[in-house]
């Protein structure tokens, strides 16, 4: 009887909640990342703020747009209002103009992708403040259905004012694949 008073003192002390963990791979786990983030930060990575997914407390400015109809004979200088909103982070974006307003300074990286309808053409510009900054010409010769696609960045001041525009027209886009997108470096 004393030897099984003995073994349960013994085993007793080891088995109190601060020596038991419900998770005993924790330790282990932040053991390994402390090592891990620490070779990552000697060979230079930076710590990153976490901020709704953001470096050093910045706020996410991105918007990800569409059409949702066809757009016919839209003529020379006319804006293209992607409609449907898939991503507006940051509310830069309003579907009822087609125009992004950047609520903040700096550069921006802007992917556009205009897919024609049969036999037609659309020649598309990124337009920052009413001028046009990059181009993008997509003329189906074959009378099939063509997709052309542009990305450019833009050095933005906060209230700059960005939207696609038909450079040359008259544009017929097709709706399923025709895309707006936009984000802040």
């Amino acid at each position: 009887m004393s030897l099984i008073l003995f073994a349960l003192f013994m085993v007793l002390p080891w088995a109190s909640p601060e020596n038991v963990s419900t998770k005993p791979g924790m330790k282990i786990f932040r053991d390994e990342y402390k090592s891990v983030t620490a070779a990552c930060l000697d060979l230079g990575f930076t710590k990153k703020v976490c901020n709704n997914g953001s470096d050093s407390g910045k706020k996410v400015v991105a918007f990800d747009v569409r059409l949702s109809h066809h757009v016919n004979n839209l003529g020379s200088h006319g804006r293209v209002v992607f409609d449907t909103v898939d991503l507006n982070e940051g509310h830069g974006y309003d579907p009822s103009t087609g125009i992004f307003t950047a609520p903040a300074a700096g550069v921006y990286v802007f992917d556009w992708t205009i897919m024609t309808q049969q036999g037609k053409y659309a020649h598309t510009s990124l337009v920052v403040n009413g001028k046009l900054q990059s181009w993008n010409h997509c003329h189906d010769y074959v009378k099939t259905y063509l997709s052309c696609s542009k990305m450019t960045v833009v050095k933005l001041k906060q209230g700059d004012k960005v939207w696609i525009g038909v450079w040359y027209g008259p544009a017929d886009i097709y709706k399923t694949h025709t895309s707006f997108s936009g984000f802040k470096q």
